[in-house]
């Protein structure tokens, strides 16, 4: 998903955390939230362009069992995440720590929750899961967000888990359902520029 830098006034942004965005046959992500640990609790949902950390692009605000289109340029890279914009919006970097979906279901920075993401294309490809696998694992395994919720650590940099990543690729399949060590990268494509991405149980 090149990245491309774009300025949002203050309506604008409000429009699209509650509506999502018009969809106009464009690129984008139609997204289904489909936690329903608590059906009425909400859930954020970040965009992120690569060459920026510290800010979302933009961001929405789902309700378990609804979706929403959510349109991206054509030169879009960035990722999508779980948050809360008590700390997303905080102006700082250092929120990355959860499962980010950026053309694969990456477990590289952590896990916060299972995500499945498919081509709308008629190809039928699809990458990611939708169990709990934070729930259960090794202590060793989790970290924390910023909220203090708990998340599988992440598996590359400092501070890398190597018990998180043995307990992910006991569970997951590194070649075609999520991004957890750098020799596999089961990324997907989509013809159109359009995706489908299901959310499920995670935190937040």
């Amino acid at each position: 998903m090149a990245s491309h830098h774009h300025a949002l006034g203050t309506v604008a942004l409000l429009s699209m955390i509650y509506l999502g965005d018009y969809d106009d046959g464009g690129p984008g992500i139609t997204m289904h939230d489909l936690d329903f640990s608590n059906r009425r609790q909400g859930h954020y949902y970040f965009f992120y362009e690569n060459n920026r950390d510290n800010h979302p692009w933009k961001y929405v605000l789902l309700h378990p069992g609804t979706q929403v289109f959510m349109s991206v340029c054509p030169t879009f890279a960035g990722r999508i995440v779980r948050g809360n914009p008590a700390y997303n919006l905080d102006g700082s970097a250092l929120h990355n720590l959860g499962t980010w979906i950026e053309g694969d279901v990456s477990l590289l920075e952590g896990c916060d929750g299972a995500a499945l993401l498919a081509a709308t294309d008629g190809s039928g490809v699809l990458t990611g899961f939708s169990d709990d696998i934070i729930t259960g694992a090794p202590y060793a395994a989790l970290a924390a967000k910023s909220d203090g919720s708990a998340t599988l650590a992440k598996t590359v940099g400092d501070d890398a888990s190597w018990v998180a990543a043995q307990y992910e690729l006991g569970l997951l399949d590194p070649t075609t359902q999520a991004f957890i060590v750098q020799a596999y990268k089961p990324v997907i494509a989509t013809r159109n520029g359009r995706w489908d991405l299901s959310l499920y149980l995670g935190t937040y």
